[in-house]
C-alpha cells in the first residue's frame, strides 16, 4: 500500500461520527486519519501532530468548532491548516459568516453527502499538495539563489583579497623603488663625487708645483678606477637586471667542468681577500663534474657572493668555498664568518633593492639588486639560490645546479681563464670595486 501523503484530522464528540468519517475516508483518499472526540482533544493533537487538514464539528460540548477553529488561528504552526466545518443544524448565512472570519474554507451539513465530502476533501488536497510542489520549488529557488550569492560572495572575497594584496604588493614596489632610487642616487653620486675630488686633486698638484709626486698621482688615478668600476658595475646590473625583466637576457651554454671553473675563480681573489686580513678555504668532494653553464654568468654569480662576503666579513674572519655532488645535481656553498643577516631579512635578501644594511646606517656600498641578479641568473641555469644565516654567526649562500640535462657525448669545451688573465683581473676590479682595500 502507498505511504499515505497528508493526515486529516476529523474532530467530533460523536464516536460513531468519528468511525464513519474514518472508514469513508480509508475508503476513497490516500491519507492518514487522526481523531479527536472534544476540542481540547483537537488541540492537544494539532499541537503534537503535522496535520494537512481539519474536519472539525461545530456543535460539540465544553469547546465547540469556533473556539477550536479561534485557538488554531492564534499558533504561526497551525494558522493556515484548512477548517472545513461539519454542522448539523441550519447554516444560516450569519453562521457561515462567522465561521469564515474564524479561517474556515467550507462548510459541510450533516447528514453527510459521502460524494460530496469526497469531492471537498480531494479539492483542497490538491490545493495543498500544489502548494507544496510550490513550495519545493521555491526552496529549490531560493536553495540555487543561496548558492549563487555564496558563490558570488566568495568571488567577491577572492577579488576583494585580490586586490588587497595587489595594493600590499604596489604600496611595497612603491616603497621599494622609492628606496631605491634614494639607494642609486647615493651610489652614483658617491663615485661621482670622489671622482671630481680626485681630478680637483691632480689639476691642484698640476698648478701648483712643478714637479708631480708620482705616488700621490697614482693613488688618486687608482681611486678614480676604482669608482668608475664602481659606476661600470652598477650601470651593467641595472642594464642586466631590466634585459632578464624584459627577457631579452640569453645565456650561451656551454659544457664545462664546474667543479675547475669554481676553484679557479675562488683562487682568482685569494690575493684580494687576503689583503682584506680574511682567509678563504676551497674544498669539494669530486674532481669532476660537467654542466652545461654560461661561464660568464656563473663567473658573475661567484664574483658577487664572494664580494658580499668579504664586504660582511670582519679581519681575521674566514670563507669557505665547498663543492658537493648530489644526484642529478651539483652544490656550491659559500660560506663566511661575517655578521649574518637578521632574521628578519633572510626571507627578503633576494628581492629587487633590499639591502641588509639601511640606507643611513649601512657600513658597505651596494645598490640592493647584486643578490636579485644573482637568484635570476642561477634560475635561467634552471637552478636555486637559498641562504641560512644566523645574525652575528655568518650566512652561507647555496646554489644548486643541475646536472642531468648533460650528455656524455658533448665535447668539453672550456678551460679557465677563458680569455686571460687581464681580463679576468679586470672582472674582478669591478665585481669587488664597492669593497674599500
Amino acid at each position: 500500500m502507498k505511504e499515505a501523503s497528508f493526515k486529516i484530522l476529523i474532530v467530533d464528540d460523536n464516536p460513531n461520527n468519528l468511525i464513519s468519517l474514518r472508514m469513508l475516508i480509508d475508503e476513497y483518499i490516500n491519507a492518514e486519519v487522526l481523531e479527536a472526540e472534544s476540542g481540547e482533544r483537537a488541540l492537544e493533537v494539532l499541537y503534537t501532530h503535522p496535520v494537512d487538514m481539519v474536519l472539525l464539528d461545530i456543535q460539540m460540548e465544553k469547546m465547540d468548532g469556533f473556539e477550536v477553529a479561534s485557538y488554531m488561528k492564534k499558533r504561526k504552526k497551525t494558522q493556515d491548516i484548512p477548517i472545513v466545518f461539519l454542522s448539523a443544524a441550519y447554516i444560516s448565512e450569519e453562521f457561515k459568516k462567522r465561521g469564515f472570519e474564524i479561517g474556515a474554507v467550507d462548510y459541510i451539513t450533516k447528514p453527510i453527502d459521502e460524494y460530496q465530502l469526497i469531492n471537498r476533501i480531494n479539492v483542497y488536497l490538491k490545493l495543498i499538495e500544489k502548494e507544496r510542489s510550490m513550495n519545493i520549488i521555491l526552496e529549490n529557488k531560493i536553495i540555487e539563489q543561496t548558492k549563487e550569492l555564496l558563490n558570488q560572495t566568495e568571488e567577491l572575497k577572492r577579488q576583494t583579497e585580490e586586490l588587497q594584496k595587489a595594493k600590499e604588493e604596489a604600496v611595497a614596489a612603491n616603497e621599494a623603488k622609492s628606496m631605491f632610487l634614494a639607494n642609486i642616487t647615493h651610489e652614483l653620486r658617491t663615485p661621482l663625487n670622489i671622482l671630481l675630488s680626485s681630478t680637483q686633486l691632480i689639476n691642484y698638484y698640476i698648478d701648483s708645483s712643478t714637479t708631480i709626486e708620482k705616488i700621490k698621482l697614482k693613488e688618486k688615478i687608482d681611486m678614480q678606477t676604482q669608482n668608475c668600476n664602481r659606476l661600470l658595475r652598477l650601470i651593467n646590473n641595472l642594464i642586466d637586471i631590466t634585459k632578464i625583466d624584459t627577457s631579452n637576457f640569453t645565456l650561451s651554454y656551454n659544457k664545462c667542468n664546474i667543479v675547475q671553473i669554481i676553484e679557479a675563480i675562488t683562487m682568482s681573489v685569494v690575493d684580494y681577500i687576503n689583503t682584506k686580513g680574511i682567509n678563504i678555504t676551497f674544498d669539494t668532494d669530486v674532481e669532476e663534474k660537467f654542466i652545461l653553464c654560461d661561464l660568464d654568468a656563473i663567473e658573475r654569480i661567484i664574483l658577487n657572493l664572494l664580494s658580499n662576503a668579504i664586504k660582511f666579513t670582519p679581519k681575521g674572519g674566514s670563507i669557505f668555498v665547498l663543492i658537493k655532488e648530489y644526484p642529478n645535481l651539483v652544490r656550491i656553498s659559500i660560506k663566511d664568518t661575517g655578521i649574518g643577516i637578521p632574521e628578519n631579512m633572510v626571507g627578503v635578501i633576494f628581492e629587487r633593492f633590499k639591502q641588509i644594511d639601511s640606507l643611513l646606517t649601512r657600513q658597505n656600498e651596494g645598490s640592493g639588486i647584486g643578490l636579485s641578479l644573482v637568484k635570476a641568473l642561477v634560475e635561467m641555469h634552471g637552478g636555486q639560490i637559498s641562504v641560512v644565516s644566523e645574525y652575528q654567526s655568518g650566512s652561507e649562500f647555496i646554489i644548486d645546479l643541475p646536472t642531468e640535462n648533460i650528455c656524455k657525448s658533448e665535447e668539453y669545451s672550456y678551460n679557465y681563464p677563458f680569455q686571460n688573465e687581464s681580463n679576468v683581473i679586470r672582472k674582478i676590479d669591478i665585481e669587488f670595486s664597492d669593497i674599500y682595500f
